[in-house]
């Protein structure tokens, strides 16, 4: 019996001493490349380089045509898609809307505007979205710690003045964006902002560096929570599914 609870004791240590770990992010980019080193006690880390580096190329599947076709005939004859499946797809093209009009492809700089749309959008959805990616960013609501936020730019518009009024609109809208990040990270800094405006020639570059830290219990609660209602959804929407089909039927 003294055996059986020195090794249950054991056993609860070391799933605590695994759950309470911090997970630390470290994340380096300059647009073009982008480096993601995750590390647990800092001996255990791994790297991420996205994009991935170039290296021998995969041979392709092989029937890759009939099985693309049997996939396709498999869902006409499922009938509609998932709702909840529609659901989740619809979400994630409303968020890529919302941020990809943060930027204004005719100067090339940033839209600020719609920068805090999106900021306003992006939390609204969060609040009230009953997608699983929803719940997981939700049970993740101050539970990520940023030590460091810094981002370098170097800019240039067509003209000094749209280069100045730039140069002051981009601080002001730091103000708002360091709001929102308090608000959902804890944070000491926030974002530390460094611009470098050339008033002489147009050309845009940035620097990104930032270090972000989490405790590995709260990433596996969101993603149990997040699980459980992507179950819930997809089996709502399997009885939906089942009861259009029997109504179509009769």
């Amino acid at each position: 019996m003294h055996v059986f609870l020195i090794i249950l004791a054991v056993i609860v240590f070391l799933a605590a001493f695994v759950l309470w770990s911090t997970v630390t992010f470290e994340i380096v980019s300059n647009g073009r490349k982008t480096v993601i080193t995750a590390s647990v006690w800092r001996f255990i880390k791994k790297e991420f380089v996205l994009p991935a580096e170039p290296g021998a190329k995969k041979a392709p599947p092989k029937n890759d045509g009939k099985r693309a076709a049997k996939k396709e005939k498999s869902q006409k004859d499922s009938g509609a898609e998932n709702p909840a499946m529609a659901a989740e797809k619809e979400e994630l093209s409303a968020a890529k809307r919302i941020f990809g009009a943060m930027w204004d492809s005719d100067i090339h700089w940033f839209d600020f505007e719609n920068i805090g749309n999106a900021i306003e959008k992006y939390a609204a959805m969060i609040s009230r979205g009953g997608s699983a990616l929803a719940v997981f960013l939700r049970h993740m609501k101050r539970k990520i710690r940023t030590k460091r936020l810094d981002l370098y730019i170097k800019f240039g518009l067509d003209s000094p003045d749209k280069t100045g009024a730039a140069y002051g609109a981009a601080h002001a809208a730091t103000g708002s964006l360091n709001a929102f990040i308090r608000s959902y990270f804890k944070s000491d800094t926030g974002l530390v902002l460094y611009l470098d405006p050339d008033y002489v020639n147009s050309c845009f570059e940035f620097e990104l560096g930032s270090i972000i830290k989490t405790r590995a219990a709260h990433v596996l609660h969101a993603l149990l929570a997040a699980l459980t209602r992507f179950i819930f959804n997809y089996l709502k929407g399997s009885v939906g599914s089942v009861s259009n089909f029997r109504q179509a039927s009769d």
